[in-house]
This record gives structure tokens, sequence and C-alpha cells, in this order.
């Protein structure tokens, strides 16, 4: 089995498109991870949000939760992170959706009750910001999951796999690599395939 991963999607549909049809990626051999931040900056957020579902429901593949998507759950609720989301793209989300706020509303719900926050295999543990270094994961934070930054060991003997940091080449870091390549920036959207180490960029 192939793990195919890629992060910080950022409403980059076309980038998204690409870079699973250039890992050739077939979902009956691969477990695909996405690593969150599906949403705001790009101009595609809705479509990014119905891919992402049927590629869970229909594929199999985890979904994991960002620091966005966690904002945009958590607007409905929480004034000051309906302020937050406002500070860090939710305009392009909104506008993704023209009118229909009735699909926003879906499109949220399905997020708050389907993303997880890791998602760990014999080697690796898939997050997307980080884990506190020396942590026990049972015991880390989910603010830490979505918002860390850092590049110390994070000493849990297995491979760390996030985003949520933007860096121009797949970067790696002690036991950790950062998978963020900017597409929201401008940049590309990079899918890292496991345990080869293959990289395919859009």
């Amino acid at each position: 089995m192939r793990y195919l991963a890629v992060s910080d999607i950022h409403g980059e549909m076309s980038k998204l498109e690409e870079v699973l049809q250039k890992a050739s990626y077939d979902p009956g051999q691969d477990q695909l991870i996405l690593l969150g931040d599906y949403i705001d900056r790009g101009p595609h957020s809705k479509e990014v949000i119905d891919k992402v579902m049927e590629l869970v429901e229909k594929d199999g593949a985890i979904a994991i939760k960002g620091n966005h998507d966690d904002l945009f759950i958590r607007s409905k609720y929480e004034q000051e992170m309906k302020e937050l989301w406002e500070m860090n793209g939710a305009t392009t989300t909104i506008e993704s959706y023209g009118e229909d706020m009735e699909k926003l509303e879906a499109h949220r719900k399905w997020l708050e009750n389907n993303l997880q926050l890791y998602y760990e295999t014999e080697d690796y543990i898939f997050v997307h910001g980080g884990l506190m270094p020396n942590v026990p994961l049972d015991e880390q934070e989910e603010r830490t999951m979505l918002w860390i930054r850092h590049s110390e060991k994070v000493g849990l003997g297995k491979t760390i796999i996030h985003g949520h940091t933007p860096v121009r080449e797949i970067t790696y870091d002690e036991d950790q690599i950062d998978i963020d390549t900017g597409a929201a920036y401008g940049g590309k959207l990079t899918m890292l395939e496991l345990p080869s180490h293959n990289i395919y960029t859009a």
C-alpha cells in the first residue's frame, strides 16, 4: 500500500485534481490522507469540500482538520472565531458558495462531524500543524495539532507528516516532514508518497 499525503489545498481545486492524476491515485491500492486547510484564500473552497467529501465517503480517504477548517466550523458558534476566520480568508470561501448558503451550512456540518485530528500508522503520524515535543499522542492538545509551528525533534518514535507552515519545498526537520508548499500563496501543491518519498506537484 502507498500512503499519499497532501496538505493546505486552500480552495485550489485544479491543483488537487492535478496531483491526484500525477500520482496515478488508485483508491483500491492507495491510502489518501488529506492534512487539512481545505478552504480560504483560493477561489474554489466549495468545490474542494465537495471533492474531499467524495474522497472520504467513496474512497475511504482520511480527512484531517486544519486550523482554517476549525475556524469555519467554530465561527457558527463563537463570535471570536468568526472574527478570526474573517481575518484569515473567510471572504473567498463564502464567495465560492455564491447565494447557496444552504450548501455552505451542509458543508460546515459535514466537516464538523467527519474531520479527524490525526491519523497514526506503524511508522507515521499525520497531523495538520504538528505535535508538542515529548508529549504522548493521547495527551496532545487540539490547539497544538492545529496551530503549532516548530522544527525541533518531536521524539515519539515515528515520523510526523504535517502541513500548516508554508515552505518552498518539502522540508525534512529531525523527525518531521513539512509538506505545505504554499499553494495558497501562488506556490505549488505537493503530494508526498510514502514510504518511497516520491513527490508530485501542481
